[in-house]
């Protein structure tokens, strides 16, 4: 399979922070540092990636042998240099603040600008929000949520932009109802239903009443009717759906600030957990998408959230300072 410039700059800069991380924490270990300089001068795209770290680094105002040349010498030994320890955990924050700026993080703000002209209503980190609909009907927006209102006197439309959204629709067959989200469309029968919409993924699921389902694919599928406690699972970079049942009391429960899953990658719970975590959460080194959990999970507690996902995968989390966590890795 071909790998465009775009994807292998990203996982490039996702590698160097990868092994920026580990530096952090063991700045003279001369064989990180040979793996660094192989790493380096096995792609141009390493090598470019590195150099934008070290200049992160020196942005966050510290000096260490992430930014010294990583020359061998003829004896084979490293030139690591004299490190002067970034002891301030403010700093490393800023570090890692301004790194993930380059994997994806600094587009949030660009996308918080686009969100603001798209919407209508919009939340923000670890706020639900209950909003009256023109008709009656009520949407619950989940943390970094937000959704665009397109009603006419024929119909009645709702578009999620981002986020999760709970609708309790009061049903009129004069005026039918849907919610649009990506290529999914919900037609509302008379229900209560949430979609949660991410970058690869939509989730609908519906607690109460039915809803038809279509969604655009190669085949146009036919509508899929849903009643309660019925979930579907839309990949959005392989266009495939998955069905799984969920007890309908336990939708929505993020609205509780507790959320429940029966079947649900540490991938998609990362994913939200970001959008009520008030600062960073890194994710590195590890296949997040491949392990699947199920639980109740205390959203008003991010992190020990997190190590509850991540313990039954034996993956790692870390701390560093009071607003950045890190999850990848074996646990110790």
């Amino acid at each position: 399979m071909n790998t465009s410039p775009t994807d292998d700059d990203s996982r490039a800069v996702s590698e160097a922070t990868d092994f920026l991380v580990l530096l952090v924490d063991d700045p003279t270990n001369a064989s990180l540092h040979t793996k660094i300089q192989k790493w380096r001068k096995a792609r141009p795209a390493h090598d470019a990636a590195w150099l934008s770290m070290v200049d992160i680094w020196h942005l966050a105002g510290d000096i260490g042998p992430v930014a010294l040349p990583l020359d061998i010498l003829a004896n084979n030994q490293i030139a690591i240099g004299v490190f002067k320890s970034p002891a301030s955990p403010r700093r490393r924050v800023a570090f890692l603040a301004s790194a993930l700026c380059m994997i994806g993080l600094g587009f949030l703000f660009g996308d918080d600008i686009r969100l603001s002209l798209m919407s209508d209503y919009r939340t923000g980190t670890a706020e639900n929000r209950v909003i009256q609909l023109p008709d009656g009907s009520t949407a619950t927006l989940g943390a970094r949520s937000a959704i665009a209102l397109h009603y006419t006197p024929q119909a009645r439309q709702v578009q999620v932009l981002a986020g999760e959204v709970f609708f309790s629709v009061r049903h009129d067959d004069t005026h039918p109802f849907t919610a649009i989200a990506g290529g999914a469309t919900l037609r509302d029968i008379g229900t209560r239903f949430d979609i949660d919409k991410e970058k690869d993924r939509i989730d609908v699921a519906v607690s109460e009443g039915s809803v038809g389902l279509t969604y655009d694919t190669p085949d146009r599928s036919p509508e899929r009717h849903m009643t309660a406690g019925d979930v579907i699972s839309i990949d959005l970079r392989s266009k495939t759906l998955t069905t799984s049942r969920m007890a309908p009391g336990e939708i929505g429960s993020w609205q509780q600030k507790r959320l429940t899953v029966s079947d649900a990658s540490i991938h998609s719970l990362v994913e939200t957990f970001r959008r009520y975590y008030p600062g960073i959460i890194v994710s590195y080194s590890t296949d997040l998408t491949a392990s699947h959990v199920a639980g109740t999970y205390d959203l008003t507690d991010i992190p020990g959230a997190l190590r509850a996902v991540a313990a039954p995968a034996h993956v790692g989390v870390r701390t560093l300072g009071s607003r950045v966590l890190l999850i990848g890795g074996k646990a110790s």
